[in-house]
């Protein structure tokens, strides 16, 4: 299938808005992050809104778009509802974000989250389709949510390191992005296993073209190296760093280890986009289901 740039793009920033509020809202429970929540808000808010007005752009008549709420059964459908009212929440928790209501922040931060852990999980599950096999099953959208949190709380963890408390919140922010890392390569691995075993195999969609095919420069290098083993070492590498030394206190600079988070999230965001690549190149359908 050719690949659905406007798709694609729409569901790696929506990801990146639910890792970020996942990360505020575990914040907001524990009553950290504080220092950096107004701008995660925003980045999440416009990752939101580009996304939004991105993925429209796959139909023939964009301005048509509003149609989609006469049928509210659709995956599209059920997608423009869920953003929608993660418009409207992440909006509001930035508007108050500098402010001092911390139960209205609270309740609000963790409704972001709830949201943000669905927002993956709903764009995902619209292509599950009988009659491609290599997207028909919950390894999908739940590869969505991996690399969501891992780009998000990746993210989020740096932002904490340079502009917040880092001496007091950046372990346990670190704690949070190694938590995503490990999610995204657990669910990720587990998409590709899927694609192994999927029902209707056909060289079109066989895991032999990510292995050794024409797929295979894409997942090993994009996929495993650049997207998974990149991302888990530079986030362990920085949580060994932000505990060793005297009295544990870190051996670098809050900065430094910053630096490594946002290097994580690059290659997360990287690996999330070429593993959707190569999920269009594997969605062929099976001929029964269209002509029979």
């Amino acid at each position: 299938m050719d690949i659905q740039w406007p798709l694609l793009i729409f569901s790696v920033l929506l990801g990146v808005t639910s890792g970020c509020f996942v990360f505020l809202g575990v914040g907001e429970l524990k009553g950290k992050f504080k220092d950096v929540r107004f701008l995660g808000a925003l980045i999440a808010f416009v990752c939101l809104a580009v996304g939004g007005c991105v993925s429209v752009l796959h139909m023939g008549h964009p301005e048509r778009a509003t149609h989609l709420l006469g049928n509210l059964g659709s995956g599209l459908s059920k997608e423009l509802f869920i953003v929608a009212i993660m418009g409207i929440v992440s909006l509001v928790y930035l508007i108050l974000a500098k402010k001092d209501y911390p139960g209205v922040s609270k309740v609000l931060g963790v409704l972001g989250a709830l949201l943000g852990l669905v927002l993956p999980l709903v764009a995902g599950a619209s292509y599950l389709i009988a009659a491609r096999p290599a997207w028909d099953s919950a390894a999908l959208p739940l590869m969505y949510l991996g690399g969501g949190l891992a780009m998000g709380m990746t993210l989020m963890a740096g932002l904490v390191l340079l502009r917040g408390k880092a001496s007091e919140e950046g372990g346990f922010a670190l704690k949070l992005a190694l938590a995503g890392v490990v999610i995204m390569v657990v669910t990720s691995v587990a998409y590709v296993v899927w694609i192994a075993v999927a029902p209707y195999q056909a060289p079109s969609r066989s895991i032999e073209r990510l292995l050794a095919g024409d797929l295979a420069v894409m997942f090993w290098l994009g996929v495993v190296v650049v997207g998974l083993v990149a991302p888990t070492a530079l986030t362990a590498l920085a949580c060994v760093k932000a505990t060793k030394g005297e009295g544990g206190t870190g051996t670098v600079k809050p900065s430094t280890l910053a630096g490594y988070m946002f290097a994580a999230c690059a290659c997360s965001a990287v690996g999330a986009v070429v593993l959707r690549v190569i999920m269009y190149g594997v969605g062929t359908s099976v001929e029964q289901f269209i002509y029979h």
